[in-house]
């Protein structure tokens, strides 16, 4: 009964920093737009260290996903995440 009991409030103590840390990612999506920064097409392709066509097939295949204001993509830092892990995993930056 006594490991029962400990491994409950293992489990709590785990939800406990998970939900923190859930938290803390939520809060950081919510600063006012025009304090999040916004990357243009170009910055990103400059920054990941790929060509125009790799950028593209990086949107077909869902790796990028801009937001189209104005004519143009864009895209907030947080969005780009998935992108600058799997270019600095392959030494573009």
């Amino acid at each position: 009964m006594k490991s029962l009991v400990n491994l409950v409030l293992q489990v709590l103590k785990d939800t406990y920093l998970l939900l923190g840390e859930i938290k803390q990612h939520i809060g950081h999506r919510r600063l006012p737009l025009e304090k999040r920064r916004r990357w243009t097409k170009w910055e990103v392709i400059q920054e990941l260290g790929m060509s125009e066509s790799t950028y593209n097939r990086h949107i077909k295949s869902g790796l990028l996903k801009p937001m189209r204001l104005t004519g143009e993509d864009n895209y907030f830092e947080e969005d780009l995440q998935e992108a600058f892990e799997q270019s600095r995993l392959k030494g573009r930056i």
